[in-house]
């Protein structure tokens, strides 16, 4: 009886649902989920691209706001403006970043640059630079889409868009969206902002070579 009585009580047991062990099963996925997120997000931010330069006197939310919903309909275009050069540094003014949303500019090389690219854009870079929709950055870039030699872009929504291939790229990191130059955006060139201006070292312009 007494050797029934134990398989009874095992058989019991056998059959009880395992609380505590699902417990603490989920509590360990959560913990798992909860790093996984943080890790994800640690890694979308390293691929948000930045001349680092934060604009703090315009939050993302604005930002946003101004390149999703253009005045134009749809579409921003590039809006020239002056870039001043004074020894070491080439400067132009967050204000007109911040009121056209895309703008472009031209530095005037000392140094030749290779090949048939001197004569493409007659010894000068055109640059571009916005604020990334997504942090708030300002960008600061080379005006280039190198295989289709293009030096003019347009946003839509939140990418840039080569104006001659219609390659696309996310406004916020820059990588490939769709087309056939997606592995050539435009370079992020390094910057601080003094006052209200963006500076940009001229050596880091004079030393620009194209990937292609």
């Amino acid at each position: 009886m007494d050797d029934l009585a134990g398989k009874r009580e095992r058989f019991e047991e056998s059959g009880r649902f395992p609380l505590r062990k699902v417990v603490i099963f989920a509590s360990v996925v959560v913990v798992v989920a909860v790093l996984g997120m943080a890790g994800l997000s640690k890694v979308q931010a390293s691929k948000q691209v930045s001349s680092g330069v934060q604009v703090a006197s315009q939050t993302s939310d604005s930002v946003a706001a101004s390149v999703s919903n253009p005045a134009s309909g749809g579409t921003v275009s590039m809006v020239p403006i002056a870039l001043s050069v004074s020894g070491a540094d080439a400067s132009f003014a967050v204000a007109d970043v911040q009121k056209s949303t895309l703008v472009s500019m031209k530095y005037t090389r000392k140094t030749p640059l290779a090949g048939e690219w001197q004569d493409i854009t007659g010894g000068t870079i055109p640059l571009i630079s916005y604020i990334a929709p997504g942090s708030g950055n300002l960008v600061v870039a080379t005006s280039f889409c190198e295989p289709c030699k293009s030096t003019s872009f347009h946003i839509e929504g939140n990418t840039l868009v080569c104006d001659t291939c219609f390659t696309k790229w996310d406004l916020n990191t820059l990588q490939g969206v769709s087309g056939g130059c997606t592995a050539y955006p435009p370079q992020a060139l390094k910057a601080q902002q003094q006052g209200g201006n963006i500076v940009v070292a001229t050596a880091d312009l004079e030393s620009w070579t194209p990937r292609q």
